[in-house]
């Protein structure tokens, strides 16, 4: 019995240390994905649309690794209030194409909104269950 429960324990040990490493890399990449979101809305609201369009782009890939590190399941048949992460996520995406095409087309007071709005998004998302 004390031997199955060490069996056990070490088993679990094992499996929490192998999580760690990939939860702190998603982790680091939500942080990098909202600095760079909130430099990409600062300089689209200063006019600098050529520098946030780089920093909208830099969000998205931090975003997508993110998601790859760190994925979570959604349910086959979706539900209102059913994924936060999920459709927090969308929204996110949503409004980060179109940033990047309005800052892209020098549009900086829509670019700058919608980073703004992404980034609120993407702190949903990080706050959600």
């Amino acid at each position: 019995m004390k031997d199955d429960m060490n069996i056990f324990g070490l088993t679990l040990a094992v499996l929490i240390a192998s999580a760690s490493p990939s939860l702190a890399l998603a982790e680091e990449q939500g942080e990098e994905a909202i600095e760079d979101l909130e430099k990409a809305a600062q300089d689209s609201a200063k006019g600098a649309t050529s520098k946030a369009a780089k920093e909208l782009e830099q969000a998205e890939k931090h975003l997508i690794k993110e998601n790859k590190t760190h994925p979570y399941a959604e349910p086959p048949k979706q539900i209102s209030g059913d994924a936060p992460k999920a459709e927090a996520d969308r929204k996110a995406f949503r409004e980060l194409k179109k940033a990047e095409k309005d800052a892209k087309k020098k549009v900086a007071g829509e670019a700058a909104d919608e980073a703004k709005k992404a980034l609120s998004d993407v702190k949903e998302k990080e706050k959600a269950p």
